[in-house]
C-alpha cells in the first residue's frame, strides 16, 4: 500500500471517530484500531466484544492479557516505534491493564483518545511510544 492510500484510510478513520465520546466497546481505542486495521486490509478476528471495563478485562485475558498481545495475535509485524509511519499502530502509556493505543498521523503525532478531549484527538505524545506495529 502506498503512502497516499495510507493517509486516505487514516483520515477516514479519524473522521469516523472524531467528536464521538469515549464508550467501552462502542467508541474506544481498541475498536478504533480494529476498524482501522480492517480498512487497511487486515483480517481481524476478535473472538468477542466488550461493553464495560470488566468485559474488556475478560476479553484481554482471553487474548493474551493485554492489548499488545491481541495485536500480536492478529499477525501484525512489530516495528521500532521510531519507524512508525502514517497508519501504523502505536501503544502509549495508558491505564493498566488496558493500555492506550493510537494510530500514527505523521510528524510524531497520533490519533488517540484523551481524557481532555471529546472523542479522538490528534496528540503529540511527550514520551515515546512503548511499541509499534506496521499496519
Amino acid at each position: 500500500m502506498n503512502l497516499v492510500e495510507r493517509v486516505e484510510i487514516t483520515n477516514a478513520t479519524l473522521a469516523q471517530f472524531v467528536g464521538q465520546p469515549f464508550a467501552f466497546g462502542a467508541c474506544d481505542c481498541g475498536l478504533m484500531v480494529i476498524r482501522h486495521l480492517k480498512a487497511m486490509g487486515w483480517t481481524i478476528r476478535t473472538g468477542g466484544t466488550w461493553k464495560t471495563a470488566t468485559a474488556l478485562k475478560r476479553f484481554l485475558k482471553r487474548h493474551g492479557g493485554s492489548g499488545a498481545a491481541c495485536i500480536d495475535s492478529w499477525g501484525l509485524p512489530r516495528i521500532a516505534p521510531a519507524a512508525a509511519i502514517v497508519g501504523d499502530i502505536v501503544e502509549i502509556q495508558g491505564v493498566p491493564p488496558f493500555g492506550a493505543f493510537g494510530i500514527c498521523v505523521g510528524n510524531g503525532r497520533i490519533m488517540a483518545f484523551h481524557e481532555d478531549a471529546e472523542g479522538v484527538a490528534i496528540l503529540q505524545p511527550v514520551e515515546p511510544p512503548i511499541a509499534a506495529w506496521r499496519a
